[in-house]
């Protein structure tokens, strides 16, 4: 007996209307994350500049420039996704979305690296052994950093190969 098949043609077409579908579905929550990236982006820039103006203030101006820092590398974070979502809605962005969540790290693993020396040089009196994890950890962010420089620097060293 000769089986019935399911007709390709039908198929394809339910399977075009689900990637459509889907695609349509994906681009709107990339919108609906970037809206609130923008929110959030507003805010902590807000925050940094309140934290600006109140930075003299704090007892201690280190601490209080500390904030600010931490205010805007977070924004900058905020903008490196954002950049990132912009770079989803263009046609070719297979490699280039690779290099904004490197440049988030970095940021990420700068603000680590001030945050523990800021510890370290304002923690009061610290035991030997909480130091030495405090400066192996700084080792270890440093050579991320340096890793993820490298890497980005490799990136765009590949792109500039493929334009020639």
């Amino acid at each position: 007996m000769v089986e019935k098949t399911k007709n390709p043609k039908r198929r394809s077409l339910a399977d075009i209307w689900f990637q459509d579908t889907f695609l349509k579905v994906e681009r709107l929550l990339y919108i609906l994350v970037a809206i609130g990236i923008i929110f959030a982006t507003a805010e902590v820039i807000y925050d940094g500049f309140h934290a600006l103006f109140r930075a003299f203030e704090y007892e201690d101006f280190a601490l209080g420039i500390l904030k600010v820092i931490d205010r805007f590398l977070i924004a900058l974070m905020f903008l490196e996704i954002l950049y990132t979502v912009q770079i989803v809605f263009g046609e070719e962005y297979h490699l280039q979305c690779i290099e904004p969540f490197l440049m988030v790290a970095i940021i990420a693993l700068v603000r680590r690296l001030l945050l523990v020396a800021f510890e370290i040089s304002h923690g009061g009196k610290l035991e030997v052994e909480r130091v030495k994890y405090y400066l192996i950890e700084m080792a270890i962010v440093g050579l991320l950093i340096l890793a993820l420089v490298v890497a980005v620097l490799l990136l765009r060293k590949g792109r500039r190969k493929e334009r020639l």
